[in-house]
């Protein structure tokens, strides 16, 4: 953006001195000094406190040239009936709108020191408006127009060649609307805000290094409300909500053991790499977004049988989901509203990243077991390890990087190297039968299985299932034993795979 400020900043400061009463006058023929026409300039005497060397930019047409009392402004050639004596009154330059114009500027440029992009950049295209206005005065001296005209161009190209934005509009219908819903849960919203500071600077600096504009941090707020552990009712899961195909297409697991869905860093890379291929499908940040809620193939589809080339025209047509039509207006209205809490009522205190410590486990281990060693809760671990699903870490994956809380880490490796068994399965439980229980009820709610039952407490008939009797239960056992079925089977069906793939090679 530093670009843009300076080719900003050398814009104004011409217009700011004449808006102070700069006075462009002309002597009258008794007192007018020779003037030297030509066919391709003349000179108008100009004051020298009025207009400053610096004051225009070099290497233009217009070109201030010093003399003892004055600075001659070459401009293009005057016509023959000025030439003649024809000289136009002296008179000031209304460029009231000027000062608005710096007050603005300077407004936008301390919200970009301060972090707030898309605060700054309206106040930035509002000094630009009224810029390009005075254009259109007719007291505005049109030898000055071509000059600022270029300067513009030069504005024009700072702006595309630095970091890409995504246009925000606060001013659509749209827009209002999802914001007055976020209003409308003001402590659901503060709380999001609130939990967006965990995963801020983590997320923002994956945005910069892979050049993507850094509001596309709040779409984990329009997707999740910054929930890690978000499960919509169509299988979405995680901070970006990936369905579980795009997931493992773009390089994520999503099995029993684990579902990288829900771990933060690798769902965050793997949504920036379907930003980046989604924009540079469709060549618009609208559309992009629309495809990641709708789906590349479905918005494709719309926009072929409706004739849209942008989401403008999709939405006007009728063509979107209702969804879809209102998700980029929602996700606008995210980043209004997490750019600037405070002008929408909203004090949210940052969370801080949780700190912890990596160790490589060789194998499996219990997270039972883990939370021992670790000195600390199942629960506290699963936090840190959010993308395991089972009760212990992947069964066939060596070199699984767990995570123990800060400081642990050394403690955690010296208690576990006490540890025979890591994984010795799940414990037995201890359960007092109620009215209305029957095995088949027991064995669903703990994952085991009726036959485990009746041998484990030795039951010869259901009728001595009595409220008030306590039975063991060893709870996971058909979890297990159906995992096992699954790894025999994808064996079996390996095997015969690779045969008779070896007999067609042998005949032929």
């Amino acid at each position: 953006m530093k670009p843009t400020i300076s080719v900003l900043s050398l814009l104004l400061t011409p217009l700011c001195a004449f808006a102070q009463g700069v006075k462009l006058s002309t002597p009258t023929a008794a007192t007018r000094p020779p003037l030297a026409v030509s066919a391709s300039t003349s000179t108008i005497s100009v004051s020298k406190a009025a207009a400053p060397p610096n004051a225009f930019p070099h290497n233009h047409k217009v070109g201030i040239v010093p003399t003892s009392s004055t600075a001659v402004l070459r401009t293009p050639a005057l016509s023959s009936t000025t030439a003649q004596g024809q000289v136009p009154q002296v008179s000031t330059i209304p460029l009231d709108g000027v000062s608005q114009a710096k007050a603005d500027y300077q407004e936008g440029l301390a919200d970009f020191k301060s972090g707030q992009d898309s605060a700054g950049r309206e106040k930035m295209a509002d000094a630009f408006s009224i810029v390009i206005s005075r254009f259109h005065d007719p007291m505005l001296p049109k030898v000055l127009a071509p000059d600022f005209d270029d300067m513009l161009k030069k504005i024009r190209v700072s702006i595309t060649s630095a970091t890409e934005h995504i246009a925000i509009n606060p001013n659509d219908p749209k827009v209002q609307q999802m914001i007055q819903l976020y209003l409308r849960r003001p402590k659901a919203t503060e709380a999001a805000l609130s939990k967006s500071g965990m995963y801020r600077d983590m997320i923002m600096s994956s945005l910069k290094r892979k050049g993507l504009p850094p509001e596309l941090f709040y779409l984990v707020m329009a997707e999740s409300e910054f929930k890690d552990d978000a499960l919509s009712r169509s299988g979405a899961a995680g901070l970006w909500q990936f369905m579980p195909g795009t997931a493992v297409k773009y390089g994520l697991k999503v099995t029993y053991w684990e579902d990288e869905r829900y771990e933060p860093e690798k769902e965050t890379m793997a949504a920036i790499h379907y930003l980046s291929d989604l924009h540079r499908w469709f060549g618009d940040w609208a559309l992009a977004l629309a495809a990641y809620n709708r789906g590349e193939g479905g918005l494709g589809y719309e926009m072929k049988m409706s004739r849209s080339l942008n989401f403008g025209s999709l939405s006007s047509r009728g063509a979107l989901p209702t969804q879809t039509n209102f998700y980029v207006p929602k996700f606008e209205a995210c980043v209004l509203i997490g750019e600037n809490p405070e002008k929408y009522g909203f004090h949210p205190h940052y969370a801080s990243p949780e700190p912890y410590d990596t160790v490589t486990l060789p194998h499996a281990l219990d997270l039972g077991i883990a939370a021992r060693c670790a000195e600390t809760t199942e629960s506290a671990l699963r936090q840190l390890n959010p993308e395991l699903r089972a009760w212990c870490t992947p069964e066939h994956k060596a070199g699984f990087a767990l995570n123990v809380p800060k400081g642990e880490a050394k403690n955690f490796e010296t208690a576990l190297a006490q540890v025979k068994d890591w994984n010795p399965g799940p414990t037995m439980l201890r359960y007092r039968i109620r009215r209305g229980d029957i095995l088949g009820k027991i064995a669903r709610r703990y994952h085991t299985t009726i036959s485990s039952l009746i041998r484990i407490n030795h039951i010869r008939s259901v009728r001595t299932l009595k409220p008030g009797r306590i039975i063991l239960i060893q709870p996971g056992i058909r979890r297990r034993a159906r995992v096992r079925r699954l790894a025999r089977r994808r064996h079996r069906q390996s095997r015969l795979y690779h045969r008779t793939k070896k007999r067609k090679r042998a005949r032929g």
